[in-house]
């Protein structure tokens, strides 16, 4: 009987003993499970993020070699010779220029010539871009083709910074030598570096026809002609 009762006393006490140590592997294997967990949810997460990331160069890439297509575009355009100029124009945009990310309030102004080819309109000029406390003047070279609109400028004082501009342009209502513009996709480069700066511009440019000094204007009926002229070359350019 004593024999009994001393086996039912160590058989309480082992089962004491032995249920924290049961209690303790139970927590780390939850504990292991719930790191486990963790790392994969990490895991995964890292390898979404790389594949965005990818993602993105690869549409910054693109989008930089349509850039590059049109500048050549551009630069054939105007490589062509004899293309005399039947237009002037002039205007004045602005908006926001980013820089070490951070928006500067920013201006552009811009005046020219233009003349018609069998694929568009040349444009030539100059344009003047305030951001910040700097300025700076481009010599400006572009081309347009229904409501689009691509230009180019070099610095006037350093050949390695680069304006693209690229937006759209159409009638202002009630306004007939007068066009909305927007430069929706804009920066300023530096040739060899990773420098830009991202510009959004919007304005007015103001369009007129060139005429000719040695060409008479005595009344209104003799500059009747041109203006004709003007609305089917502003049709054109709608």
């Amino acid at each position: 009987m004593k024999n009994a009762k001393l086996f039912s006393a160590l058989a309480i006490v082992m089962a004491i003993a032995i249920a924290p140590a049961s209690g303790a592997f139970a927590q780390s294997d939850v504990a292991a499970e719930n790191s486990k967990n963790q790392i994969d949810k990490e895991e995964r997460k890292a390898f979404f993020d790389g594949i965005k990331d990818q993602r993105n160069t690869i549409r910054d890439q693109i989008k930089d070699f349509n850039d590059q297509k049109r500048d050549r575009l551009t630069d054939s355009q105007h490589d062509r010779p004899n293309i005399e100029p039947t237009l002037m124009f002039d205007g004045h945009t602005s908006g926001w220029g980013v820089v070490n990310g951070e928006a500067y309030s920013t201006e552009f102004t811009l005046e020219g010539k233009a003349g018609q080819t069998d694929r568009g309109w040349k444009t030539s000029g100059t344009g003047t871009v305030f951001i910040g406390e700097r300025e700076i003047t481009f010599d400006l070279k572009g081309f347009a083709k229904n409501n689009h609109v691509s230009m180019k400028g070099v610095s006037q004082d350093n050949d390695n910074v680069v304006i693209h501009l690229r937006g759209h342009f159409t009638p202002v209502v009630e306004s007939e030598n007068s066009f909305a513009l927007a430069f929706t996709r804009a920066a300023i480069t530096v040739q060899d570096s990773d420098v830009k700066v991202p510009l959004v511009l919007v304005g007015e440019v103001a369009v007129k026809p060139i005429v000719s000094d040695d060409e008479p204007v005595s009344d209104e009926t003799d500059f009747q002609p041109d203006i004709e002229e003007l609305d089917e070359v502003l049709e054109l350019l709608v």
